[in-house]
């Protein structure tokens, strides 16, 4: 893939829960990017410029996140998935490729058991955990959301070679939120029964060989039995930032794939239906 030294657009849409601000590049077939719990699209900077080489690429703000309007009360999973919804919508994407991360994976999930069309989704760092590895967790999630700003020794172990300009953006994103915003999300993750048997449309499983959410893998796979599967090594919850160009080959990989499949069906189906001479 060649870098782009274009940078993405910024542009706003109304939506169910106040104004949803987003980055846009790229033309093609649209992937929509969702990004994690107390961060903003900007989690997919070192990326999007490589996607958008392929693809329509549109990177949302989470509501309460970013410079997306303050949450107006607490939403749940559903809530969020309706606002990405309303996005879908007045943006006119058809067929989307949806693309989300931890709490982002959870929201793509949603929506793609909700009466639309949904050409993929890739699932990247999917959570799933019971109620009772939640409640054995929360003291560490609240240690680790209720506090916005974090120092280079806090949040270098999630990387795997944490530069001072992705701390500066981590923290810059944190702040915006604030921490009743993350606990708020953190809680609608913790409140949310994923049914993932509901999902129809392709599926990529994406996992950092050293993410948070290990302990997913097995019960994701198991309940996608269809689903692509890949680990990428030396990652963590964030392999979009770890290791860009080995993420965004993957996805693009499974993408593009999914889009030739379809064309080369269009083509088959267009000949089949000329009349013989």
């Amino acid at each position: 893939m060649t870098k782009s030294s274009r940078q993405p657009e910024d542009g706003f849409v109304a939506g169910p829960f106040g104004r949803i601000h987003y980055l846009e590049m790229g033309a093609g077939a649209p992937l929509v990017l969702l990004h994690s719990a107390g961060s903003s699209a900007h989690e997919f900077a070192h990326i999007i410029g490589r996607l958008a080489e392929y693809f329509h690429v549109v990177a949302w703000d989470m509501p309460g996140h970013g410079d997306s309007d303050p949450l107006p009360h607490h939403l749940t999973i559903a809530d969020y998935s309706t606002a990405l919804l309303s996005l879908i919508e007045r943006l006119g994407l058809k067929q989307p490729h949806l693309l989300g991360t931890s709490i982002g994976a959870q929201i793509v999930a949603c929506v793609a058991k909700q009466p639309m069309e949904v050409a993929s989704v890739s699932l990247v760092e999917l959570p799933l955990r019971s109620r009772a590895e939640w409640t054995k967790i929360w003291p560490l999630v609240e240690t680790m959301f209720s506090c916005p700003t974090q120092s280079f020794e806090q949040v270098a172990p999630r990387f795997r070679d944490l530069q001072q300009s992705d701390l500066t953006r981590w923290n810059i994103d944190r702040n915006k939120v604030g921490a009743k915003a993350m606990m708020s999300a953190m809680w609608a993750l913790r409140d949310h029964c994923l049914d993932l048997s509901a999902i129809v449309a392709p599926t990529l499983l994406l996992y950092g060989e050293m993410g948070a959410v290990a302990e997913s893998i097995p019960l994701a796979t198991a309940a996608l039995p269809r689903a692509t599967v890949v680990k990428i090594p030396e990652c963590g919850h964030f392999p979009m930032i770890d290791d860009p160009v080995a993420f965004g080959e993957i996805i693009r990989v499974f993408v593009s794939s999914l889009i030739d499949s379809i064309h080369s069906g269009m083509t088959d189906e267009n000949k089949r239906s000329r009349p013989s001479s």
